[in-house]
């Protein structure tokens, strides 16, 4: 995808090159001579980030009268200062990857660390949680981490009793596999190695584990340990970016970010405008780092919601209409847009 096209302003008299930067969120760049980057950054306030990065920012000594470091100058080597203003926080984040995916790759991204899923797949004979990488199959997440999935896996262990363990069996009551396992014996596992329960009853445990995972609601019950269902490898869904001026809708497919295909609209015109969208372009996957990143960030929770793929259009508007109705109501009522700590 295109770098988003920025606004640009040579640097001469600095200050008075900072009153063109508007003073509002966006993206930001310092260039240094060539037009070699120096520095990119997301910004609430653009004209203060520039000052801050010129040697213009507040001095604001510590308690106790200790100062405390200032920000890298880098009034003596940058030539301009170039920007692009956005409305929400997903479009924020989405031109900084477009700026930043031509200048650093991604195996060279400290920041973005590959996300951890479950996978359960209640079709199988029998069902067992397990913890993964992106891929294939039915997958819950992304976790920040591995440690945080295994987290997640075993508060849904202590929920519902799936086995834990990878072996490859046949059901017997006098199987020694299932006589000496530790979880067999203090029944927090359903034990179908013992016929304990049949081969159906488990799978039908399995598949209340899966609508458990599935169900938005999980949040409520298990606070940051198990997310509602995103879309991987081959899922569509739809990125509803609720901003202070408009509301941005922004499809994805197959973990690719259709930025081309996005449509920002007023609230009052946003019904008609799901109907206007598309997922015709074949996804890459090249968003797939930097998107799970943000989706399990907390900025993520409280600025936007992922309504996967409905079976009609009227089922994908009010999906939509519900996500933006907590935030804009907030927002009639003199509070931020985006959702309160308490919903999110």
């Amino acid at each position: 995808m295109p770098p988003p096209a920025l606004a640009r302003v040579a640097l001469g008299e600095a200050v008075t090159a900072l009153a063109a930067v508007p003073a509002r969120p966006g993206v930001g760049q310092i260039l240094g001579p060539d037009d070699r980057n120096l520095l990119v950054a997301m910004a609430s306030n653009l004209r203060r980030w520039a000052a801050s990065r010129l040697g213009l920012g507040p001095k604001r000594p510590a308690p106790g009268g200790l100062g405390r470091r200032p920000k890298t100058n880098l009034a003596g080597i940058a030539t301009a200062i170039a920007w692009v203003e956005t409305d929400g926080p997903f479009r924020q984040r989405l031109a900084y990857e477009r700026l930043m995916a031509p200048l650093v790759p991604l195996s060279a991204r400290r920041d973005l660390k590959p996300p951890a899923f479950l996978h359960l797949d209640p079709a199988e004979r029998f069902p067992r949680v397990t913890v993964r990488a992106a891929g294939a199959g039915p997958l819950y997440g992304p976790f920040r981490d591995r440690r945080a999935a295994e987290k997640a896996k075993d508060a849904l262990q202590r929920l519902i009793p799936l086995r834990p363990c990878d072996y490859s069996f046949e059901p017997d009551p006098a199987l020694p596999l299932g006589l000496g396992c530790l979880y067999a014996q203090v029944r927090s596992c359903a034990a179908p190695c013992l016929e304990r329960v049949s081969e159906v009853e488990y799978r039908a445990l399995a598949a209340r584990a899966a609508g458990w995972l599935a169900h938005p609601s999980r949040r409520a019950v298990a606070p940051g340990a198990v997310p509602s269902t995103v879309s991987a490898a081959t899922g569509r869904a739809v990125i509803v970016d609720g901003g202070q001026r408009s509301v941005g809708l922004i499809p994805v497919r197959g973990g690719s970010v259709l930025d081309v295909a996005a449509i920002e609209v007023s609230p009052e015109e946003l019904e008609p405008a799901v109907d206007r969208l598309t997922w015709s372009e074949a996804g890459t996957g090249d968003d797939w780092p930097w998107l799970t990143a943000w989706l399990r960030g907390p900025k993520a929770r409280a600025s936007f919601v992922v309504v996967p793929e409905a079976s009609s259009s009227s089922e994908l508007r009010a999906a939509v209409r519900a996500a933006l109705s907590r935030p804009f109501a907030a927002s009639a009522a003199g509070g931020n847009v985006g959702t309160t700590r308490e919903d999110a």
